[in-house]
């Protein structure tokens, strides 16, 4: 992995676009491809790999995965550059991929753009730098990135560096989950990850974006938005600001300062239409997220010494709870069980890790996620810190 030299200028394009017709979402996407620098002239006869998020089997009306005409509309301009191109994803490992990639309608626009699928499981894993990376996205010529502007009750938000997660084969990302202790280390996985599969492109799909409790039962909201950049770190730096968030906050960020992949005081070239322009009136964050937490050293001190306590936990709602049992299968702990049947599953709290693949992986929204009474009080500090030094 290289590291940057603290003198690079990276260019991130932001392009308005209220829909997903597609006449105007080709012509928003090639202005954001041409106005953050990446030349498709470089992709004649290259194999490449169209990564969207596939997280699971979710319609496209949910607003979860890549939206399956952004997908097509890709694939299409590579394809217009002489590109041979695939697209592909390695989901949750709870839902199947046969049902994931029909649900989400990707198999249905990798048919209309006439590209193929790349399946990830299939195509075996190859290790690098410790971690079991899809042999698909190693052996394309370039990789194109197209995640979904989400939140994420883990990362905070799930941006173009998140997203790349996915090509980590099957339940692989589950056993991660359970090995990772706390935030920083799995940010520095997802960091790693990243790294390692080095996106020439990424292309973010931030038409109907996802706040509050992400990445898959969330609010949705029409922000309008397509962000491209040729470096996953400076998009997810641009995109934090874009809807109030310090991007000293965001941990993946915080883990590729540390690896050396990226400076945060590293200038970030705006291009296309203003952020102030596009900035939406309101954008919830995830409740596990509270402001100016992360550089305060109590935060720090409390965290390292009572980590369980500053945390949200999952709970099941038994009236909205359909009983899918989906949840067991995606605990990495095994830490959540059904006592009799025909009741709603329990999660015990003592073994639980807050890795909150439950609440990630269920389609009804019965999961919700609760702060810890520790952690209301350590926001309530760091708002009246917030205001404290605001006012001097």
């Amino acid at each position: 992995m290289g590291t940057y030299d603290g003198a690079m200028s990276h260019r991130v394009a932001f392009v308005g676009q209220k829909n997903y017709e597609p006449l105007s979402l080709n012509r928003s996407i090639r202005r954001a491809i041409e106005l953050c620098g990446f030349d498709l002239n470089r992709v004649r006869g290259a194999k490449v790999l169209l990564k969207p998020n596939m997280l699971g089997a979710y319609p496209p009306s949910m607003g979860v995965t890549t939206h399956p005409a952004f997908v097509a509309s890709v694939a299409g301009i590579f394809k217009d550059a002489g590109a041979v191109v695939s697209a592909g994803d390695s989901p949750n490992g709870v839902y199947s991929n046969e049902q994931t990639w029909e649900r989400t309608g990707i198999r249905a626009a990798c048919l209309e753009a006439g590209i193929s699928e790349a399946a990830f499981e299939a195509s075996g894993s190859v290790a690098r730098d410790g971690l079991m990376i899809a042999r698909a996205a190693l052996d394309a010529d370039y990789v194109v990135n197209l995640p979904k502007f989400k939140t994420h009750g883990l990362t905070i938000m799930t941006l173009a560096a998140k997203n790349l997660y996915g090509c980590i084969n099957g339940m692989q990302k589950t056993a991660l989950h359970r090995e990772c202790k706390n935030i920083p280390e799995f940010a520095d996985v997802v960091a790693r990850v990243a790294g390692i599969v080095k996106p020439a492109l990424t292309i973010i799909d931030g038409i109907v974006a996802m706040a509050g409790n992400g990445p898959s039962a969330g609010t949705l909201v029409e922000l309008g938005v397509i962000a491209a950049g040729t470096d996953v770190h400076a998009l997810d730096a641009a995109c934090c600001r874009l809807v109030g968030l310090d991007p000293r906050e965001l941990d993946t960020l915080a883990a590729a300062q540390r690896q050396g992949l990226w400076d945060g005081a590293e200038e970030i070239d705006l291009a296309g239409d203003p952020l102030d322009t596009l900035r939406p009136k309101k954008f919830s964050l995830p409740v596990t997220y509270t402001r100016g937490m992360r550089d305060w050293w109590v935060s720090k001190f409390i965290v390292a010494r009572i980590w369980s306590g500053m945390r949200a936990q999952p709970r099941i709602d038994p009236d909205i709870c359909r009983r899918c049992l989906l949840c067991i299968d995606a605990c990495p702990v095994a830490a959540i069980d059904q006592a009799k049947t025909d009741a709603a599953p329990m999660i015990d709290e003592d073994a639980c890790i807050q890795c909150f693949c439950c609440h990630e992986i269920c389609p009804y929204r019965a999961i919700d996620l609760r702060k810890s009474a520790l952690l209301r009080f350590a926001g309530w500090m760091s708002r009246r810190r917030s205001r404290a030094r605001s006012t001097r």
